[in-house]
């Protein structure tokens, strides 16, 4: 009994210490009039976060069996352009799902069995989020869940590397914004919504928050960014065609 009132009163001051989360983007209807921050230089991987990212690529190619030479990040940046340019949506959701279950070994059926209905679950995966994905989105910070909520849930990543340094919104959107918001609701047994700002580069990550649908989502703009490097290939290859569009979630 002691060990719960403790960690509820650790939980009670986290969630008073928090700043509140990024309100949510208001982009324009069309993706292609962002004008998406410059990119910045990505640190130098330590040993273990070369470590990570060599795990979760050979995890990934498992499911995409896209294969490139480019060493650390940028070579993972590479299969998933390369993923994204031949697969359709629904190949890509599938293959990212497919890649997070394989990482959690088992560990989402656990929690939804033991905690997912306890007041804490979302703040204790806003932490482990906080503590384990740097290396793959960058620097997070903890935030509370909701404008008006005070409770804690929420992190701030203050820019995803994803989306920084890949440049594409289907990368974003397919391969990690929807099939992260399924497993967690279906496998983890708590809801999240991710909100990615596709000028910015930040993206409000919600556990505890139901996500609107796709289609109701107003942080998903129409349409591909100005300078996807997905986009501008396929309109090199095919000149006379228009710019591709991503397709909407299934």
């Amino acid at each position: 009994m002691a060990a719960w009132r403790c960690l509820a009163a650790l939980r009670l001051c986290a969630a008073l210490s928090l700043p509140p989360p990024l309100p949510l983007p208001t982009p324009p209807a069309s993706a292609s009039l962002i004008t998406p921050r410059a990119k910045q230089p990505l640190p130098a991987p330590s040993l273990l976060e070369q470590a990570a990212i060599s795990l979760f690529r050979r995890t990934l190619r498992v499911h995409t069996n896209v294969h490139t030479s480019s060493p650390g990040y940028e070579g993972l940046l590479e299969e998933l352009r390369a993923f994204h340019a031949v697969s359709t949506a629904r190949e890509q959701h599938v293959a990212s799902r497919r890649t997070m279950e394989s990482l959690g070994i088992g560990v989402g059926s656990l929690f939804r069995r033991v905690a997912s209905r306890r007041g804490w679950a979302p703040l204790a995966l806003a932490a482990a989020t906080q503590a384990l994905l740097p290396f793959l989105v960058g620097e997070m910070e903890l935030t509370r869940r909701a404008p008006d909520d005070p409770r804690g849930g929420g992190v701030l990543v203050r820019r995803c590397r994803v989306l920084e340094q890949g440049g594409c919104k289907g990368l974003c959107v397919q391969m990690c914004k929807l099939p992260t918001e399924e497993l967690f609701a279906e496998q983890w047994g708590v809801p999240v919504r991710m909100a990615p700002n596709f000028e910015t580069h930040e993206c409000q990550i919600s556990f505890g928050v139901v996500p609107p649908r796709p289609e109701d989502d107003p942080s998903l703009p129409r349409g591909c960014l100005t300078n996807c490097p997905i986009a501008k290939a396929a309109e090199a290859a095919s000149p006379a065609r228009p710019l591709p569009t991503v397709p909407p979630a299934v």
